[in-house]
């Protein structure tokens, strides 16, 4: 037996798509749990995982990626604070915002939004936040309110100082902040997920589709419209915006906040009739389509990642020559030897786990073996880490035209020319 049947396991658990983490990073989370479980055997592991709920549940700890920190990806944020304050708070007079962060990792989200909630002129009475997150680990930290230097990238000391006391080198929640936030543990895939819970005005969940398979996609695209109210707000990571439905919400047109509104039933029926499967002329047209000459790239010159970000500088950086190892990859993947390039990127990664290159190449391996569905998660990977990430935001778009999602497309290319006028 090999580990592709834990990483089933994993798939069918928690939605996780290995290509998001890699088979290499895998691997050594299955030795170290065989390891502190004294078994050498991987197949004795599997039947263990098959019969032990706390062991299965161990091995989802080491699996699930649970790093945040206060306000990350302050644009949500904001656009959060200008959106109660200029339109919740004038048409729901008397009525408490209700709120749903998932997943929640170890607090840092809900706590964000709870503090972003009192700016912008709700009092701790005004508003309620569920906070949902598969680890219990997490959830412990998070109930506890007490958090390191960490997990405080670039906020101000007067803004520390009113929410949090410092204690040695930990900073203390304030009670007001925390008795507005309830943690429940929960899986986002379980079919009767807070089947019992009233529709939330506001949703965040961020940086989670990443990691999914196509299928757990779908299966949260679902339960996310059943959770929201018919005049919510979903926000999601910035990497995730070409995940979410078109037939079930819609982009709002605010830079950086990576918000969708709920279709009504209406929009949503509209949208199905019009959401016609290409023929396969139209697809192949789309597939060979050429981008514009000072655009088109391939396995020999991507090795140039283009920031467009307004603050970028002009000259390309040649990252290749920084990488030695990537460029091995790169001189594999042009003689075709596609397996091998592919071996020597997860190696990579596997000690470099926030190179954008080397997920930029994946996804072009990936891409170049047909293997699109992949392609299309190390693509996704790569914009997560660097959001600006020109490469793999139009490889991105492409594949999504190319198997007939035109309007996720849209969505990205709108993106991209939203980065490239600054």
């Amino acid at each position: 037996m090999n580990q592709q049947k834990i990483e089933e396991l994993l798939r069918k658990k928690i939605g996780l798509e290995s290509v998001s983490i890699g088979s290499n990073t895998i691997a050594r989370i299955i030795n170290r749990r065989m390891e502190a479980c004294g078994t050498g055997e991987i197949e004795t592991y599997f039947n263990l995982l098959q019969t032990s709920p706390e062991e299965l549940e161990e091995l989802i700890e080491e699996a699930i990626v649970s790093e945040t920190w206060f306000f990350r990806d302050r644009g949500p944020f904001v656009f959060l604070s200008q959106y109660v304050s200029s339109q919740w708070l004038l048409n729901n007079r008397g009525k408490i915002l209700r709120v749903l962060s998932v997943p929640c990792a170890t607090g840092e989200e809900p706590y964000s939004i709870a503090i972003a909630l009192m700016e912008a002129g709700l009092t701790c009475k005004n508003f309620t936040i569920d906070a949902v997150d598969i680890s219990q680990k997490s959830l412990r930290k998070a109930k506890q309110g007490i958090y390191r230097q960490n997990s405080f990238r670039g906020m101000e000391q007067d803004f520390l100082k009113r929410y949090f006391t410092q204690i040695e080198n930990e900073y203390h929640l304030s009670d007001a902040v925390r008795g507005t936030v309830n943690f429940w543990q929960g899986n986002l895939l379980e079919p009767n997920f807070l089947i019992d819970k009233a529709a939330y005005d506001i949703i965040f969940c961020r940086n989670v589709l990443i990691y999914f398979d196509r299928a757990a996609i779908a299966t949260t695209n679902l339960v996310l419209d059943r959770l929201l109210d018919p005049q919510g707000l979903l926000f999601v990571g910035h990497a995730e915006t070409g995940q979410i439905s078109c037939l079930l919400f819609d982009p709002v047109r605010y830079s950086f906040a990576f918000a969708f509104r709920k279709l009504q039933q209406e929009e949503k029926t509209k949208k199905r009739k019009e959401a016609v499967p290409l023929n396969p002329a139209k697809r192949k047209a789309i597939e060979a389509k050429k981008l514009p000459a000072s655009e088109h790239f391939n396995l020999k010159t991507s090795s140039n990642i283009r920031d467009i970000s307004p603050v970028a500088p002009k000259t390309t950086p040649n990252y290749q020559s920084n990488f030695p190892d990537l460029g091995a990859a790169r001189r594999l993947a042009d003689l075709g030897q596609l397996e091998a390039a592919t071996a020597l990127c997860e190696t990579y990664l596997s000690q470099n786990r926030v190179s954008v290159e080397a997920y930029v190449l994946l996804g072009q391996v990936h891409q170049a073996a047909g293997k699109k569905e992949q392609a299309e998660q190390y693509f996704q990977r790569a914009i997560y880490l660097e959001p600006n990430c020109y490469e793999a935001l139009i490889h991105l778009a492409l594949l999504k035209e190319s198997r007939g999602d035109i309007a996720g497309g849209a969505i990205i290319r709108q993106r991209i020319e939203r980065l490239q006028k600054g």
